[in-house]
């Protein structure tokens, strides 16, 4: 769980991070509450970057994601009731897009998808310039999507969170050599990918070949000018052109551009403050 602490152009005055248990809410929450009482005189607002389904405007958590215990929570005005400040709280990958919009890789687009590969899949839409949420906010959750049919046990076994995520290789890595999953890393598994093991080789080209696809798919709905991706897969060197490289043999229509997001590990920072500052000065987008 991260913190930090800005300014009003973003700058990062400092930044930490404390363990958590990433599904138990109790002590997330009274983490959250010493931090703030902490920097209780020095701070004009608070604002939150949080997995789940989450009511931008009143703060409330439908579905806290992996932290099950913001289920049905309204952040907002709890922390409002009891520090007294502004309170914002954002879809994390919202926030990705917020932080590329403002002073990233998206900063000069109208029309442009984040999407997030990591434990699972997620995903972000500025459209017009505007975040588009749909009417539940579940706009952008890119993850349930099912590009390669029906195959599983399941619909989750068969969509884009699993064939195309760092878990999804992860597990198919140590599946295949009988190893515990918590033993092998996707860095493991793309090692052995670059050192040509014949199974990490059709595990990875297959992730890529899904990747691509989910792209190619939502590309051909949306037409944005370019699509952005974050994640810790994007510290590859090679990652994008790998990705090319799929993308160019199935995409002979849209001609899709796809580039790194300019922010890593502090999206969620900076994306939270963008979002602030668009909730409180009431505009659509953020602006310096």
């Amino acid at each position: 769980m991260k913190w930090g602490l800005l300014d009003h152009n973003g700058s990062i005055l400092e930044k930490d991070h404390f363990s958590s248990d990433s599904s138990d809410g109790a002590p997330i929450l009274h983490k959250i509450r010493g931090k703030i009482k902490e920097f209780q005189s020095e701070i004009e607002g608070i604002a939150i970057s949080s997995p789940g389904f989450i009511n931008p405007s009143t703060g409330f958590i439908e579905k806290g994601g992996a932290i099950k215990e913001f289920d049905n929570l309204n952040l907002q005005t709890l922390l409002q009731s009891e520090f007294n400040l502004p309170v914002s709280i954002e879809n994390d990958v919202n926030c990705v897009a917020f932080a590329e919009k403002w002073l990233g890789n998206g900063k000069n687009l109208a029309d442009f998808i984040c999407l997030t590969v990591g434990t699972g899949i997620g995903g972000a839409l500025f459209l017009n310039n505007q975040i588009y949420r749909g009417h539940s906010f579940r706009g952008g959750e890119f993850g349930f999507m099912i590009t390669q049919g029906l195959h599983g046990v399941s619909p989750e076994e068969d969509s884009l969170s699993t064939l195309a995520s760092m878990r999804g290789i992860r597990n198919k890595y140590a599946e295949y050599y009988s190893l515990p999953f918590n033993e092998v890393t996707g860095e493991q598994v793309f090692q052995a990918y670059d050192e040509k093991d014949p199974v990490a080789v059709t595990i990875v080209e297959k992730f890529y070949e899904s990747l691509a696809l989910g792209i190619y798919n939502i590309t051909s709905v949306l037409n944005p000018e370019k699509v952005l991706i974050g994640g810790g897969i994007t510290s590859r060197p090679t990652f994008i052109n790998e990705l090319e490289k799929h993308l160019t043999y199935i995409d002979r229509v849209f001609h899709i551009e796809i580039d790194a997001c300019h922010f890593r590990n502090d999206a969620g920072l900076v994306g939270a403050l963008a979002f602030h500052k668009t909730k409180y000065n009431n505009t659509e987008t953020v602006t310096s």
